[in-house]
């Protein structure tokens, strides 16, 4: 049996917020994890954030059950963690709770549980000590975190580097075939009749992801009054909106936006679809919803849930089974398509000639990001490559042609570049 388990519920006005439980103290929260949440993170984090602080804070709980004390008690008595028990709860808090014996979570997963963990102790230890504001006892506190916090796993390789697999990241062409071929063939090996409609649904959203980028919670969180449909010559668009503890949104774990709000435009294949979805196959849906605050896309399965907004879990089960009936999508998943929509951008973006200033302002209002921002920033690298490419092989043909410097020779190193900067 799981001792700790976190909850998440909905307040009355709409707040989202998680507790962590004790099984063997049912009825009521831990104390000292919810007054942190309460006090130290809630109101400057989202309720997304605040669970991945009591995960961290729940895999503490099991370890101090696992070596059968209690850290308040042991700080109330001015008793700190030793080195080898630093050691050890750094390397729990990075075992995988699911899969094989001792395996390990991501180094970047298991880096967040380590330095959330270090701050719910520092704030227990200043908290549960009289007297901590004493230097010798401030110290102890400290080092305590210091300890902790050089446990962290060290990045590999440098910060370029790291762009430069961000830069590199999109759809295989076999996947973009296999996407292509499903937007114009939505109902392909589909068995029954019956699931038409949560087919075109599937397909609409995975078309959304690849014709805007947009994240996976900016999708779920779309509604009925955020389809622009085209009129009087203006183009199809959706609209994105920060929607944090939305009091309409009946969904515990509530998809939100990460970016600023926006308008992205669709294509008129794509309104033609979400029109279809919406009047042919949700409207079927029993319970479902057609206000302006309900939501586009919808649980059509049988229970419970039938008729509301399709959950984060519910999606991500649906992208599992589009890729087992075909494996053509192969690793497409929400977050590689925005990858792959900022490389067909620069792509455009070298066609149209841009100016590098206006390629990072445009991409930093269709990607929702704010000025300046270090993602837009890593997408036009690609610009500074391409330039010095063409730069260097402009040089590099001097040794077939010393004399020559015409535009003919340019013109041809640039195209190189070119090939070079988009080449797998």
């Amino acid at each position: 049996m799981v001792r700790f388990k976190i909850k998440s519920f909905i307040a009355s006005d709409g707040e989202r917020f998680s507790q962590l439980y004790d099984s063997e103290q049912p009825g009521f929260p831990l104390f000292y994890p919810t007054a942190y949440i309460a006090t130290s993170i809630r109101l400057t984090t989202t309720p997304a954030t605040q669970l991945v602080y009591l995960e961290a804070i729940k895999r503490v709980c099991e370890w101090q059950v696992k070596n059968s004390f209690d850290l308040t008690a042991r700080f109330q008595s001015r008793q700190f963690l030793e080195p080898y028990e630093i050691d050890e709860l750094a390397q729990y808090l990075s075992v995988a709770r699911r899969g094989k014996r001792g395996e390990t979570i991501s180094a970047s997963k298991g880096n967040t549980y380590i330095m959330y963990a270090a701050g719910y102790l520092d704030w227990l230890a200043n908290n549960a000590i009289k007297g901590a504001d004493k230097p010798e006892i401030a110290q102890m506190i400290k080092t305590q975190k210091i300890r902790l916090t050089k446990k962290l796993t060290k990045k590999l390789g440098s910060v370029g580097a790291a762009d430069q697999e961000i830069l590199k990241k999109r759809l295989s062409e076999k996947a973009r075939d296999q996407l292509i071929a499903l937007w114009k063939r939505p109902f392909d090996k589909l068995s029954y009749d019956a699931d038409r409609g949560a087919r075109l649904r599937n397909v609409v959203m995975l078309r959304i992801l690849y014709e805007t980028g947009m994240r996976r919670g900016e999708l779920l969180a779309l509604k009925i009054k955020h389809l622009k449909e085209s009129t009087g010559g203006s183009i199809a668009s959706l609209e994105i909106q920060r929607n944090h503890h939305d009091l309409y949104d009946t969904r515990v774990n509530q998809p939100v936006a990460k970016t600023m709000g926006r308008v992205v435009p669709i294509t008129p294949e794509l309104e033609k679809q979400i029109f279809e979805y919406i009047t042919e196959y949700r409207a079927a849906v029993p319970d479902v919803g057609f206000g302006d605050e309900d939501a586009i896309f919808v649980t059509h399965r049988r229970g419970r849930g039938q008729g509301r907004p399709l959950s984060i879990s519910n999606f991500d089960q649906v992208l599992r089974g589009l890729k087992k009936s075909y494996p053509g999508i192969g690793t497409t998943h929400p977050h590689l398509l925005r990858h792959d929509w900022n490389f067909r951008f620069s792509q455009h973006a070298d066609r149209k000639k841009l100016a590098p200033e206006k390629e990072r302002e445009y991409r930093e209002t269709l990607m929702g990001w704010c000025r300046d921002s270090d993602m837009s920033r890593r997408y036009n690298q690609r610009h500074i490559q391409q330039q010095s490419l063409s730069f260097g092989l402009t040089i590099a043909f001097d040794t077939e042609r010393p004399q020559s410097t015409s535009d003919e020779t340019v013109l041809r190193a640039s195209e190189i570049a070119l090939q070079i900067a988009n080449a797998d």
